[in-house]
């Protein structure tokens, strides 16, 4: 598309025309005058209409504010915005005149660069602390404050400001964090001994049952939460063996052959057991160790009193089993065997179950059961086969569980059983490091070193020039080496442990504004700097040791070592690029917050909000990885999804989703699905996380997508409507279409020249619903009469006609300069902390121009920003 196409199409009008206008004759009159002839009228300081005074006298071009004000003014004239249309309009000689002057001025006074002051974020920090400590595990807090959103980025310098809150909340972490590398001395845990009665032994589901004093366990399923009990009081103090004493008892009735009851004591889940760690090194194995695990047999006829020794991790528990008990109501084809060996002994339980068709789960539902069979005669003849199939076929098959929490209480009555009267917990008797315990202590190792001395003055000031460097993203100076010294050496005086001094060193040097703030000053990027802005950019944290090489070697700067950089970074990291990156730009935190109508869809699973995302994530990793043209980011062959997505959303076929996984279709599964470059699927403008984050979980707006489109695709957005124009209200009762709705809108003047631009892209989008399905019609509407049909057709303000969303993908992937010039700009916001301005942006579309005979690759153009002056500068 041409610049002329382009400014056409932003703005509505035929620019081309003042562009080219002889405006020698009337260079007598400036831009100031006629600004005051068209807009002073509505916009002097005695009328303000709409609260803005534009003031021509005394313009100040050095003052941030009026360059921004400018801007506003140029966008608002530009796109024939103002004056509205029943005032006398500029001539298309005048409003060239007026663009001229003001383009000229923006571009003198509007100087490349100027970041301001700006803190790590949130997700910055965290990620920092992980890099630097070596805390893969490390998360903020809950309650830590979150940071303020501009145009949806998190790292925003005109928003990072550095509240109370946010001072506190950097102490409170930084004092934390040196806990852990720096511990205060272990307490020693007592010896202590715990009695837990039966009453205090947990219930949860129908897992157990109380009754005579004892709590019996009737079933042997693996789950649990449903066939388990343990303590509800007691959590282990410390990771250690303790002495479980239990008093307890088997019942098994007469006639039943089964084998010896066996109660089982298990740990719950540890994370670490001296037995499964590495014999040579220490270290924890991976994955989680198995529970310890021991077993009582329990003969019946008489109560068992048996102590028995047990290993469990610090915060856990112990749990009570009965393994060999008489059935298993989620093993399904077991518990089929055992309902219908039942039923077939006891017809009159056959029958009663018959009767009730469905008793309520628990107690409730065998006291019904126990009701209906005191009706049925005794002597009763067994169901036929047939019925009984039947009924055993949709108990243990359909409803297996909440039957089985049911007929469980048969057997809490009858037996066979094993029932607790009493614990008691004695311990720990011995303490060992569990496997939470020793990764913290290779953490602390990894990162202070083994059994070093922290009295000894040089040993001290290694570590501070090593750590500080890693910290500060640059060498540290010696005065500041010497502060850190010195804050050890008074602290270990006050307190006499030098860990203590570390320890106050550590979290000083945390809230160190060398470590919270990036990019201090003006001017040029030094190497360390541009090593940081890089690295943040690219991988959302520090510089890595290679990268931080480079910088100190001083040739990070050199456009060959740069180039080469960002390419492994690119190849090794952009995973963090595109999911950072590509959730804010596109606002897909709002795919997790929002839950979708269930009149939309009556299941949203975990698995369709997961694909969502991962779509976007996987099309724009695959674009980068490929270098793909920006054209394949809006009208690709193909499309990345899931099982639950592909199958609830794009409507494609269970084979065609499985032929990529050899036969396989689970929901969670992503895979690459072919598709027409024309279809309806495929592209950032159609995906379903797109389509639900411009929605509300029930409605859709044409406004707000068309307002989302103009914005992150094609880098045009409309400016704030006017405060006295109502929000439009969508009909819920669907008696009204939203173009009849917005019909009433656009009868204001100030609102119809922005709508030219908004409308016909937003509402070629009415096809997608507020999940992002297909539609043809809206919901139907309070009284079920079928929806009203969705239109979709429109014009663009260049004249192209759009009949769906396909002519506009189509449109966009023929000519994609704005949108590679939109993405381009939305990268360097994210990279340097703030909005490029008006000079800038006019880089930016000279620094593309390179890449237009490639149609933009997006790799290359990653490429093409980092190695940019723009992005060199503060």
């Amino acid at each position: 598309m041409s610049v002329m196409h382009r400014l056409a199409f932003q703005s509505g009008l035929v620019l081309s025309v003042m562009f080219v206008a002889d405006t020698s004759h009337v260079a007598a009159v400036d831009g100031p005058q006629l600004l005051a002839q068209y807009c002073l009228d509505c916009h002097d300081a005695s009328f303000a209409e709409g609260d803005y005074v534009l003031q021509l006298d005394h313009l100040d071009w050095s003052h941030p504010h009026t360059r921004h004000e400018m801007e506003r003014v140029h966008q608002f004239v530009s796109k024939g915005i103002m004056p509205p249309a029943d005032f006398d309009a500029p001539t298309n000689q005048d409003r060239s005149i007026i663009l001229r002057w003001l383009d000229e001025n923006l571009r003198q006074h509007s100087p490349v660069g100027g970041m301001t002051l700006r803190r790590l974020s949130a997700r910055e920090y965290a990620n920092s602390i992980r890099s630097v400590f070596g805390l893969s595990s490390f998360e903020l807090p809950i309650g830590f404050p979150p940071d303020t959103l501009l145009d949806g980025f998190d790292n925003q310098g005109n928003t990072l400001v550095m509240a109370a809150s946010h001072l506190e909340a950097f102490a409170d972490s930084a004092a934390n964090i040196a806990d852990q590398m720096f511990p205060p001395p272990t307490d020693v845990v007592p010896n202590q001994q715990v009695h837990v009665p039966a009453k205090d032994l947990v219930v949860s589901y129908s897992s157990a049952f109380l009754t005579d004093g004892e709590m019996r366990l009737a079933s042997s399923g693996t789950s649990v939460v449903r066939h388990a009990t343990w303590p509800s009081k007691f959590e282990a103090p410390a990771s250690g063996v303790y002495e479980v004493t239990v008093k307890a008892r088997s019942y098994v009735p007469n006639g039943i052959n089964v084998p010896t009851p066996i109660l089982r004591l298990q740990s719950s889940q540890m994370t670490g057991n001296p037995k499964t760690g590495n014999p040579k090194t220490g270290e924890p194995t991976t994955g989680k160790s198995a529970p310890d695990v021991v077993e009582l047999e329990l003969a019946p006829g008489e109560s068992h009193r048996l102590t028995r020794s047990i290993a469990i991790d610090r915060g856990g528990w112990v749990q009570f089993r009965y393994p060999n008990g008489p059935f298993d109501y989620e093993d399904k084809e077991a518990f089929q065997t055992t309902v219908k060996d039942l039923f077939t002994a006891e017809p009159r339980l056959a029958a009663a179950w018959e009767q009730i068709g469905s008793p309520p789960r628990g107690g409730s539902g065998w006291d019904r059961l126990k009701q209906a069979m005191s009706t049925i005669p005794a002597g009763s003849q067994p169901l036929e086969a047939m019925r009984l199939d039947s009924l055993v076929n949709s108990i243990a098959k359909k409803n297996s569980v909440s039957s089985g929490e049911t007929l469980v209480y048969k057997f809490f009555e009858e037996g066979p059983y094993v029932a607790i009267e009493s614990v008691t917990i004695r311990g720990p008797v011995t303490t060992y490091e569990d496997r939470s315990q020793a990764k913290a202590r290779l953490e602390r190792e990894r990162f202070v070193g083994k059994d070093r001395d922290w009295d000894d003055e040089q040993s001290v000031r290694s570590f501070f020039d090593g750590f500080l460097e890693i910290l500060f993203r640059r060498p540290p100076t010696r005065s500041e080496v010497d502060a850190y010294c010195s804050l050890v050496r008074r602290e270990t005086r006050v307190t006499g442990a030098s860990d203590r001094g570390m320890h106050l060193a550590v979290r000083t040097a945390l809230i160190s504004p060398a470590f919270l703030y990036r990019e201090v000053g003006s001017g040029q990027l030094d190497d360390f700097e541009l090593a940081s802005r890089l690295s943040y950019f690219l991988t959302s944290g520090p510089p890595d040791a290679e990268l931080y090489r480079t910088a100190a070697d001083g040739v990070l700067s050199r456009k060959q070592v740069l180039q080469a950089q960002t390419r492994r970074l690119l190849r090794d990291h952009s995973d963090r690029l595109v999911v950072d990156f590509a959730s804010a730009w596109l606002g897909l935190d709002a795919v997790d917050r929002l839950m979708p109508d269930t009149r939309l869809i009556r299941r949203f699973t975990a698995d369709h909000r997961e694909g969502m995302k991962a779509e976007v994530y996987q099309t724009l990793q695959h674009a980068i990885d490929a270098n793909l043209p920006v054209r394949d980011l809006i009208a690709p062959d193909f499309v990345f999804t899931n099982g639950a997505v592909g199958r609830d959303i794009y409507g494609i076929d269970r084979d065609q989703l499985a032929s990529d996984r050899k036969g396989k279709n689970t929901d969670r599964q992503m895979r690459r699905v072919s598709v027409a470059s024309d279809d309806w699927r495929g592209g950032l403008l159609t995906m379903p996380a797109v389509m639900m984050a411009t929605a509300n979980g029930v409605d859709t707006q044409p406004v707000l997508r068309g307002v989302w489109v103009l914005s992150n695709i094609l880098g045009s957005p409309p400016p704030e409507p006017p405060k006295a124009v109502p929000a439009l209200t969508p009909d819920t009762a669907g008696a009204t279409s939203p173009r009849d709705l917005l019909a009433r809108h656009m009868s204001e003047s100030s609102c119809a020249a922005c709508h030219r631009d908004i409308d016909p892209v937003g509402f070629v989008l009415e096809s997608f619903d507020a999940i992002g399905r297909w539609r043809d019609r809206y919901p139907k509407n309070r009284s079920g009469e079928k929806g009203l049909p969705v239109e979709t057709a429109g014009q663009l303000p260049d004249g192209t006609q759009l009949s769906d969303v396909t002519d506009l993908k189509r449109y966009l992937a023929n000519a994609p300069r704005q949108v590679a010039q939109c993405i381009t700009e939305k990268l360097m916001t994210y990279a340097s902390g703030r909005k490029p301005n008006y000079t800038e942006r006019h880089l930016i579309e000279k620094m593309i121009d390179s890449l237009e005979a490639n149609e933009y690759p997006l790799r290359d153009l990653i490429e093409t920003l980092v190695l940019s002056d723009l992005f060199q500068v503060k």
